[in-house]
C-alpha cells in the first residue's frame, strides 16, 4: 500500500503559490522583458489563474516588489554559501568576485529590469523603491558588522562593488565577453586588497587618509 502525503496546510498551499509566481515573474521578465512580462504570462507560467496572481498580491507592481525582496533573500544565502564553499567572504577584496557570481544571474538581471522600469511607472516605483531601500539597509548592516567602518563610508563601498557588479553584467549581456568582465571585476577585487590588504574599511579608510565623521 502506498502511503499518502500528509496534506498541506492552508498556509504551506499560499506559500506555494506565492513562491511560484515569483519564480515565474523572473522567468518571465528574462523571457520577455519586464514590459512584456505580463500578468497573463505569469500566471500562465506559475500554473495559476490570472485571479490567483492578483488575490496572492493585489497587484503586478507588488508582486514585483516581493520579487525584488524574495531575490534579496536567496542572494544573502548564496553569498553564505559560497563563503563556505570557496572561504572568499572574510575580507572585502573578496566581495567583488562573490557579487559578480551571484548579481550576473537571471534573478538579479530581473531586480535590474524592474528597478529600471520605476522611472516611469509611478506606481512600481511606489512599492518598490522603499522595498530596495529597506534591502540596501539590510545589507549595509550586515556589511558593517562583518568589516567596520563608518556607515557614509561602508555605504560608499558597497554602492561601488554593488553597482559595478550589475553594470558587469548588463554589459556582459548585450556585449558578451567574458573574459574581460572577469579581469574587470578582477581588476576592482585587486585594487581594494592592494588599499586594504587585512579586507577591513577601517584600514581602507586610513589608506585614504579618510577619518570616519
Amino acid at each position: 500500500m502506498t502511503a499518502q502525503r500528509p496534506r498541506r496546510t492552508q498556509e504551506e498551499r499560499t506559500a506555494h503559490t506565492r513562491l511560484a509566481l515569483i519564480e515565474a515573474s523572473i522567468a518571465a521578465i528574462q523571457q520577455h522583458g519586464y514590459g512584456g512580462a505580463t500578468t497573463a504570462i505569469i500566471a500562465q507560467q506559475a500554473g495559476v489563474t490570472r485571479g490567483a496572481l492578483l488575490h496572492h498580491f493585489g497587484t503586478r507592481a507588488r508582486l514585483m516588489a516581493d520579487v525584488v525582496r524574495h531575490v534579496f533573500e536567496r542572494e544573502m544565502h548564496e553569498y553564505e554559501s559560497a563563503r563556505r564553499n570557496t572561504g572568499l567572504g572574510d575580507r572585502l577584496h573578496d566581495w567583488p568576485k562573490l557579487l559578480w557570481a551571484v548579481l550576473g544571474q537571471p534573478s538579479g538581471l530581473a531586480v535590474l529590469e524592474i528597478l529600471q522600469a520605476t522611472r516611469s511607472d509611478a506606481e512600481l516605483a511606489e512599492v518598490v523603491v522603499p522595498m530596495q531601500e529597506q534591502v540596501e539597509r539590510a545589507a549595509l548592516a550586515s556589511m558593517r558588522a562583518a568589516f567596520g567602518g563608518d556607515e557614509g563610508g561602508a555605504l560608499a563601498v558597497m554602492r561601488l562593488m554593488v553597482w559595478t557588479a550589475r553594470g558587469m553584467s548588463i554589459g556582459d549581456k548585450f556585449l558578451p565577453n567574458r573574459e574581460a568582465s572577469d579581469r574587470a571585476i578582477d581588476l576592482l577585487s585587486d585594487l581594494l586588497r592592494h588599499a586594504a590588504p587585512s579586507g577591513t574599511l577601517t584600514e581602507l579608510d586610513q589608506a585614504l587618509d579618510r577619518q570616519p565623521a
